[in-house]
């Protein structure tokens, strides 16, 4: 019996986690979560350049199998980077704090105060066509 598996192949420079930004009007703060699950922790690094935060580090591959073949292979390990734009400026000098807890690096950075928050949303209804191609 055989098989053929496709896989996802991914770029040898690392990969881009998933990240969640959140603007807390009420605190002051933009709050950037982003899902590291067993990356190293001294590995970690973040930078704030201009409107952009720049996350890095290293996930170790864990467990090495020596027989067998992968039937599923979805988690990737190695170098990571992930830029982030943030849509108001922030105060990276003021109390920016970090945590890393359950695989979940939290970045609560101070909005500047001289940052322009819009005060209403503008949303934008659209109709969408499906084609056939």
């Amino acid at each position: 019996m055989s098989y053929h598996m496709d896989f996802v192949v991914r770029p040898r420079l690392g990969f881009e986690p998933n990240a969640d930004v959140f603007v807390d009007e009420e605190r002051g703060q933009m709050v950037v979560t982003v899902e590291l699950a067993g990356a190293d922790a001294e590995s970690l690094r973040v930078a704030v350049d201009d409107r952009d935060l720049l996350i890095t580090g290293r996930r170790a591959e864990g467990v090495r199998f020596r027989r067998g073949s992968w039937s599923q292979k979805e988690i990737a390990y190695g170098s990571f980077a992930k830029r982030v734009h943030l849509p108001v400026a922030v105060d990276f000098l003021g109390e920016a704090a970090a945590t890393y807890h359950d695989g979940m690096l939290v970045i609560a950075l101070p909005i500047s105060a001289t940052a322009f928050l819009p005060p209403t949303r503008t949303e934008i209804r659209m109709i969408l066509k499906r084609t056939l191609s």
